[in-house]
């Protein structure tokens, strides 16, 4: 500790006195002159945004120098016209021709193109000429062919031609690329652009470089670097969607009507019977970015063959969400998707497991779907002389399905997850075992009308600047939702699969297998049992692995009150959380007794015995949920040569001093523990221990 405070003392003093000789040189420089000449694009904020705050935090002063054309700024500098320029990426060749300042910052960098294809789909890209993105295209691309250009009207027209496929460059053309049509990809994460730095080839102002990276590197300069960026890609991309507005021939004095069609997660009705959902999310932004005055339209009661009408004749402008199928093309115009549907079969859980494998099997049972829903349509045609029972909604279908009105529910699988969530049902899970049987994209709709038309352009467009996972992700279920669901299924193929490994141990009794297997290996848990331990315990650990010695707590009281049965599941599912836990040897060698033999950090130990000290256990059939806790005596890797019998003993011990005392789980065995336990306790004169069982 002392060692580093003195390192980081004399960190500090080197960089005091560095400092005193840079501004001292600097303090020098200025008698000589306060302003600096620098070069920056007219549009590019960022450097003046450096230059200016490096004027806030110093006594230095900057005048600038349009040159719109990279190559002439280079030149500029190379020639000793202008002192600084920034956002300059490093290459060995300009190494030789310009003195470089430590990184400050990344330049957003954007792929241009006509129909937002992927870069790794693209052979010809183009680029301005004399940038580095030539030399890095070429370098961790080469199957790609590069076209330098110095002029963007060019660079256009020969995306127009299609003569190139993309086009790269910074965000200095980020406005003109799109005034000009074209979508925009941020590609910094795809291409490996280098942090850019401020150049000189004036030897007297290279000690401001280091000066002015200490200035810049600062972390709120970097965040409010970071805001600027945001803030003008943002004004930039709305500019263009309203000049876009205006150029349409769109009558924006006149309202907008959008039809919100009731589908949860997607359209619902919140607890003051408001409309809300991803589809209303997307609508409202899109309105609200593209400032037009925009109507929503929400009633439940109406059928969609009623909507869809409306929206086919035009008396409505807009209607969402709608699946984009072909049929529906030849009457409707549509933005590009902005959710996927798929379509699932629900059932009870338990019921008819790994039965069906397509809808077209289901002539038997009874299925229920929504009325005037796509699925409808979809079942009828699947099972063309099949009664099926209809529902008002999705949450009664779902409803009727828990009740065992009917056997399956054909429906969307995030409208089916959302339910099963909110409405905590946990009796009914999606029947995997089915086929994928639907799958399309949900839109916007528009009618086939000139302002359909119009309006679909400006909604499609608009999608290209809203943040769509973020709005997914708020009204979807998360993750684990599925978790009680599928520890029933797990338990069901448990038994499934005791059944046929007892199958396989009559089988393989006959061929002498099975004597070894069932010598060394625990019926109930499938782990190694104590045989197997005893085998090994005349073997040291191996290096970097330890020994982990655990005990459940008050097991007997578990089958005392719940059963044998119910004591055996917990052991069953503690044996898997200990597999999934630990990747190592795992041995089960008494009734609530578990050993682990493992490779880990010490520094990973925590993380582990979270997972080993307590555990949530749902006692089946009766709802009730049981904390089960553990008590874990940890020999550290590398900490003895002795036998593993020997730190059994020793990990023992541990474990049963965390036993006894009710503030710890755990007691972990070190260097110093090891003695403290070996001065203590005689392995040859070992007392019978005095704790109760369990």
């Amino acid at each position: 500790m002392k060692l580093n405070c003195v390192l980081t003392f004399k960190t500090m003093l080197t960089r005091m006195v560095v400092l005193i000789i840079l501004l001292g040189a600097t303090h020098a420089t200025l008698a000589q002159s306060d302003t600096y000449t620098v070069a920056a694009h007219e549009q590019d904020f960022i450097a003046r945004f450096i230059f200016s705050t490096i004027e806030k935090q110093s006594n230095i002063s900057f005048q600038y120098a349009d040159y719109p054309v990279f190559s002439e700024r280079l030149e500029a500098v190379e020639d000793g016209k202008i002192d600084f320029v920034a956002n300059i990426t490093y290459t060995k060749s300009r190494a030789s021709r310009f003195i470089f300042s430590e990184p400050i910052n990344i330049e957003p960098t954007y792929l241009f193109n006509r129909d937002g294809e992927s870069f790794d789909e693209m052979h010809v890209i183009g680029t301005t000429m004399g940038t580095a993105f030539n030399d890095i295209i070429q370098r961790y691309y080469p199957d790609k062919r590069v076209l330098g250009f110095n002029d963007n009207k060019v660079a256009y027209e020969s995306l127009l031609a299609g003569n190139i496929d993309g086009y790269i460059g910074t965000f200095l053309q980020l406005e003109n690329f799109l005034s000009a049509g074209f979508k925009a990809t941020s590609i910094n994460d795809q291409v490996s652009i280098p942090p850019v730095s401020i150049i000189t080839n004036k030897q007297q102002n290279k000690p401001l470089l280091a000066l002015f990276s200490d200035i810049i590197a600062k972390d709120s300069v970097q965040k409010e670097i970071r805001r600027y960026i945001d803030s003008y890609i943002t004004e930039i991309a709305i500019k263009q969607l309203r000049d876009k507005v205006k150029s349409s021939g769109l009558d924006l004095d006149s309202v907008i009507e959008i039809y919100l069609n009731p589908r949860p997660p997607y359209v619902f009705s919140d607890s003051n019977g408001l409309p809300v959902g991803i589809s209303v999310e997307f609508a409202k932004q899109i309105c609200s970015l593209n400032q037009l005055k925009c109507r929503m339209v929400y009633d439940p009661t109406e059928t969609w063959s009623a909507s869809l009408q409306k929206l086919t004749l035009g008396e409505r402008d807009v209607t969402s969400p709608i699946a984009d199928i072909k049929h529906r093309q030849r009457i409707l115009n549509f933005s590009r998707p902005y959710a996927s549907i798929h379509g699932v079969i629900a059932k009870r859980v338990g019921y008819k497991e790994e039965v069906y494998r397509h809808i077209s099997e289901l002539f038997a049972e009874k299925v229920g779907v929504v009325e005037n829903d796509v699925f409808a349509s979809i079942t009828r045609r699947s099972l063309p002389n099949k009664t099926l029972v209809y529902y008002g909604d999705t949450k009664k279908l779902i409803s009727g399905l828990n009740t065992g009105e009917v056997d399956y529910a054909i429906t969307s699988q995030v409208t089916l997850d959302t339910l099963l969530y909110e409405q905590n049902i946990t009796n009914v899970t999606q029947d995997r075992y089915f086929r994928p049987f639907y799958q399309s994209e949900l839109s916007f709709g528009f009618p086939k009308t000139e302002r359909g038309e119009i309006l679909a352009q400006l909604f499609n467009r608009t999608l290209d600047f809203i943040d769509a996972n973020s709005i997914n992700r708020r009204y979807q279920p998360p993750a684990n939702w599925r978790e009680l669901n599928e520890k029933e299924s797990d338990k069901r193929r448990l038994n499934i699969i005791n059944a046929l490994l007892a199958l396989l141990v009559l089988v393989t009794f006959f061929f002498g297998y099975i004597t070894n297997h069932r010598a060394n290996h625990d019926a109930l848990t499938k782990l190694k049992n104590r045989h197997a331990l005893n085998r090994i315990r005349k073997q040291a650990l191996e290096k970097g692995h330890g020994l982990i010695y655990i005990d459940l707590n008050r097991f007997k009281h578990i089958n005392d009150t719940y059963g044998h049965t119910v004591g055996d599941q917990v052991l069953r599912c503690y044996a898997k959380r200990l597999k999934e836990t630990i990747d190592g040897q795992i041995y089960r060698i008494g009734g609530d007794e578990f050993v682990a033999i493992t490779e880990f950090d010490p520094n990973e130990l925590n993380s582990i015995l979270n997972q080993l000290e307590s555990y949530p256990f749902i006692v089946r059939g009766s709802g009730v949920v049981l904390t089960l806790y553990a008590s874990v005596g940890v020999f550290l890797p590398d900490t003895s040569e002795l036998s593993i019998k020997q730190l059994l003993i020793y990990t023992d011990f541990a474990m049963y001093e965390a036993k006894r005392n009710d503030k710890v789980r755990s007691v972990i065995i070190d260097e110093d523990k090891l003695r403290d336990l070996v001065a203590v306790h005689d392995p040859k004169k070992r007392s019978h221990r005095d704790v109760p069982e369990g």
